[in-house]
């Protein structure tokens, strides 16, 4: 038998970071964001995106990186400030426990939906995932003019942007994982990547089996993976904070 449920929650130590993290991204920038899980029930969150600061200056941003990297570590990872002669970024890290995200209320981010289907077999549990994050929803909602220029941006102007942006999502499993729709695959299929686009609709799809009668550890996998999708749907469609002076 086949379930379908709708899934509204988001990584809450990511919270108001995505907005600032758009605006880096779109100073012709590169990045990637890196989950790799473990069997145990854990995963560790990597982090790194920078810009040219050349960018950053002409955007008004110059003390961007700053300000992603304070953020970041008010929810609770690891974050710092890294720069090189032409460009200025931050990285970030997080070492993630499974049971206390499943007892962590949360909601999705405007722009971003998640349904979850499970078929239950005899031996096995079959999870197939489906992610779509529109940036364009996301940048519309957001307080002040900032989100809606970006979301108005003509077509032209978004795919230049596009052009100059890299950024992807990395997703390394315990196991391969066979049914997917990621754009590379690594590791002999444990590691999937997927180029995030700022212009269109992403559309992440992953299909995976549970054991019922196996290690322990496995039951843990599929809030993680959840979690993958999650993060980098925080980073890039999450609502910014308004900041008080």
């Amino acid at each position: 038998m086949v379930r379908n449920r709708s899934i509204k929650r988001h990584a809450p130590f990511l919270a108001g970071a995505w907005l600032l993290m758009t605006m880096l991204l779109t100073s012709c920038a590169q990045g990637q964001a890196h989950l790799t899980v473990h069997l145990n029930g854990t995963a560790d969150l990597e982090l790194n995106a920078s810009a040219r600061k050349k960018m950053l200056k002409l955007i008004g941003q110059s003390d961007l990186p700053r300000q992603l990297a304070d953020e970041l570590q008010n929810n609770g990872l690891d974050a710092s400030v890294e720069e090189t002669e032409n460009s200025s970024g931050i990285r970030a890290s997080r070492h993630l426990n499974l049971k206390e995200l499943q007892n962590r209320p949360s909601r999705l981010p405007e722009g971003v939906k998640m349904t979850l289907t499970e078929d239950k077999k005899f031996f096995y549990t079959r999870y197939h995932i489906i992610v779509d994050a529109d940036p364009n929803q996301a940048l519309s909602k957001l307080e002040g003019d900032t989100g809606r220029q970006l979301a108005t941006m003509p077509a032209l102007a978004k795919q230049l942007a596009q052009s100059q942006i890299h950024f992807d999502l990395l997703l390394t499993s315990p196991i391969p994982l066979r049914d997917h729709n990621a754009d590379e695959t690594r590791d002999g299929g444990r590691t999937l990547v997927w180029h995030v686009s700022l212009v269109d609709v992403n559309h992440f799809e992953l299909s995976f089996p549970v054991p019922q009668v196996r290690h322990i550890a496995y039951v843990g996998v599929p809030a993680i993976l959840l979690l993958g999708f999650i993060v980098v749907g925080t980073v890039f469609f999450m609502r910014k904070r308004r900041r008080h002076a």
